[in-house]
């Protein structure tokens, strides 16, 4: 393998993982304004991408999970 092919190999695997790290970082923004939006962060996640983000940030709730009525009725 000469020096052009393992520039080309490290350019691509760097973009690989670059593309792969902005898109996480864009999932969760995303999900995170939804669940802000929603008031949604002291009960279940409200779709697919929120659940995702927790587990991505390692996001769990601890203690009670008291609700204060009339919230998440949106």
């Amino acid at each position: 393998m000469n020096s052009s092919a393992a520039s080309v190999a490290y350019l691509i695997l760097s973009v690989f993982w670059g593309g792969f790290t902005l898109g996480a970082v864009a999932a969760v923004s995303v999900a995170i304004r939804r669940e802000d939006k929603r008031f949604s962060l002291y009960g279940a996640a409200p779709g697919a991408a929120a659940r995702g983000a927790r587990v991505l940030t390692r996001f769990g709730s601890a203690g009670s999970q008291f609700v204060p009525r009339g919230w998440g009725q949106r």
